[in-house]
């Protein structure tokens, strides 16, 4: 009785986890681009510790939550790097796009992460473009470390599906498999 009890409350302590730990890699998933091995991950604490030593840009397969995702067609999404920080992630050749209600769902992403530093002219710049306030403009005053992802594959956990009991069979009279 009491492993039924630890194995539901182990699973549901994994899920609530924060943006550190990997989700557990035993899943069906859909692939956007190219195909994820998403047993190869390397941990984002492990990635995050490379940038900050001084490497500018990392090829890995990691993974992340989403925190937000392009509402109108899917074209890039932020990952919770977590204490904070996000990365914006974009497509290699602008040739995939992810489902736009990924928002709070584990991604294993592959590509290169790349870690720069924004001016405080380009942040004003930015901000004044954004039609912020004078005084909004001029309170930025320290530069900004943006973290981008040039992803060439994304996978998600498949989510599930309803299947109808009263599914049509299929005619296979006008076609091969």
């Amino acid at each position: 009785m009491m492993k039924r009890i630890l194995l539901p409350l182990a699973a549901i302590l994994a899920a609530c986890s924060g943006p550190s730990e990997n989700p557990v890699v035993e899943a069906t998933y859909d692939y956007y681009g190219d195909t994820v091995q998403v047993t190869d991950t390397v941990s984002l604490p492990q990635i995050l510790a490379q940038l900050q030593g001084g490497n500018d840009s990392i090829y890995a397969t990691f993974a992340a939550p989403i925190s937000s995702v392009c509402q109108v067609k899917g074209c890039w999404m932020q990952l919770d790097l977590g204490n904070g920080q996000e990365a914006l992630v974009r497509f290699k050749d602008y040739g995939f796009f992810v489902p736009m209600d990924a928002a709070t769902e584990w991604a294993f992403i592959e590509g290169g992460l790349t870690v720069d530093t924004l001016s405080v002219e380009w942040l004003q710049h930015q901000a004044a473009d954004a039609g912020k306030s004078d005084s909004a403009i001029a309170a930025i005053t320290e530069p900004k470390i943006s973290f981008t992802v040039m992803a060439s594959g994304v996978a998600l956990v498949q989510k599930e599906r309803v299947v109808s009991d009263e599914a049509e069979e299929h005619d296979h009279s006008s076609h091969e498999h």
